[in-house]
């Protein structure tokens, strides 16, 4: 049936209503007439595939990657890119008037980099190559290159066409200048350390260093961090700092900081010069063992890592808390401590809109929502990033 595509959803998909039935048609932009065919359907919702475009939108450009149709990472490359940035706006302001009744008119920072900003990928193998996993499914698309990664990263994967993987589950490559291979599964050492020896830094076979040193190192802004292979890093290198630097602005200077999920220990040390004193909290071993050399490798001194939940902390005196929590946002246990805090400010990093307005809506009986700021983290894809400053009513009016 041919239908006119009135909006985007919150996952980029477009809207159209069939008898008043919400029907989402991927890859389509608002005010585009689209031949479709539902192929699902369910008691509220149905969704439907293009079969033809009648009218496209002027927002619409010509694809640049050859694995677009059957890989679904850069989900939104069919879509201009500044058009991309607005309704990413666009998209966060509804959710958190939707979910958290909170009024944002966010600013949203981007990078110069589109394409070739990722310093990592994980891949499987088919057919004894390398794999992209599909978006939403568990098929695997053959690759021999990756728009989203950098170039260090690609010289790496054009090396593996000339061995064979069959006895390989994963393969992992991450990094910027320096760079990490990663692989489980049965393949000969020495294959590995012949062919990659001159383009990486570091091979890991099965949890085991064969090459080179236990971690790499990124740098962001003047500080270097090492990145052992479990421990998280945010894959945009280019934008760390940027973003960083508006945690920082909205930390403002104090005593006392707590850095809830630290990973490696990355924003709480790009804010030591801030404060007199810092703790992070982080869960991965393996990223509290990074947050520590981290410590060392840049000199500082004021900063204490501990290997723990965040629900696990007992204390929460302290001039500000910082949390950038996984997609799955807080947890109600840690929401409470929050709340039972004495903190006059919270300031949350999240890459999840619809969880971080569930969690500020929950936190709203004493915290504000003061600034918010949005960072393309993941250019061509559905994502965002956004840092909210949220401060104790009592001392925002």
């Amino acid at each position: 049936m041919i239908v006119k595509i009135d909006k985007l959803s919150h996952d980029f998909r477009g809207i159209t209503r069939i008898n008043d039935k919400v029907t989402f048609v991927s890859n389509t932009i608002p005010g585009e007439v689209v031949d479709i065919r539902v192929v699902s359907s369910k008691k509220n919702i149905d969704e439907a595939k293009v079969i033809s475009y009648i009218e496209t939108s002027d927002d619409r450009v010509e694809l640049v990657c050859p694995y677009y149709e059957l890989c679904g990472g850069c989900d939104t490359s069919f879509i201009g890119y500044d058009k991309t940035l607005e309704y990413k706006k666009d998209i966060v302001i509804d959710i958190m008037n939707r979910y958290a009744d909170t009024e944002v008119y966010p600013d949203i920072i981007y990078g110069e980099k589109v394409y070739g900003y990722r310093n990592k990928v994980s891949l499987k193998v088919k057919y004894g190559k390398l794999a992209l996993v599909k978006e939403g499914s568990n098929e695997l698309v053959n690759i021999s290159k990756c728009l989203l990664v950098n170039d260090n990263i690609n010289n790496v994967i054009k090396l593996f066409d000339s061995i064979n993987l069959d006895g390989v589950n994963e393969v992992i490559i991450r990094g910027t200048n320096d760079i990490m291979l990663i692989l489980n599964g049965d393949i000969d050492k020495d294959i590995l350390i012949t062919t990659f020896k001159d383009s990486v830094n570091t091979i890991i076979l099965n949890d085991n260093v064969v090459y080179g040193n236990e971690y790499i190192t990124i740098c962001v802004g003047k500080y270097r961090y090492a990145v052992y292979p479990k421990s998280f890093f945010q894959i945009n290198t280019g934008m760390i700092s940027k973003l960083y630097d508006k945690v920082k602005e909205y930390a403002g200077i104090g005593d006392k900081l707590l850095d809830l999920y630290c990973g490696a220990g990355t924003i709480g040390i790009y804010l030591s010069d801030n404060f007199k004193y810092i703790d992070g909290i982080e869960i991965n071993s393996d990223a509290v063992v990074s947050a520590n050399l981290n410590k060392l490798i840049n000199n500082i001194d004021n900063i204490n890592f501990e290997c723990k939940g965040a629900k696990e902390i007992t204390n929460t005196d302290y001039d500000v808390i910082v949390v950038d929590p996984p997609r799955a946002g807080l947890d109600s246990v840690t929401i409470n401590k929050l709340l039972d805090s004495n903190t006059d400010k919270i300031v949350y990093v999240s890459c999840n809109p619809i969880t971080l307005a569930r969690d500020i809506k929950l936190l709203e009986s004493k915290y504000k929502v003061c600034d918010m700021t949005l960072f393309d983290m993941f250019p061509n894809t559905k994502h965002v990033e956004s840092v909210v400053k949220l401060v104790k009513i009592d001392g925002y009016f």
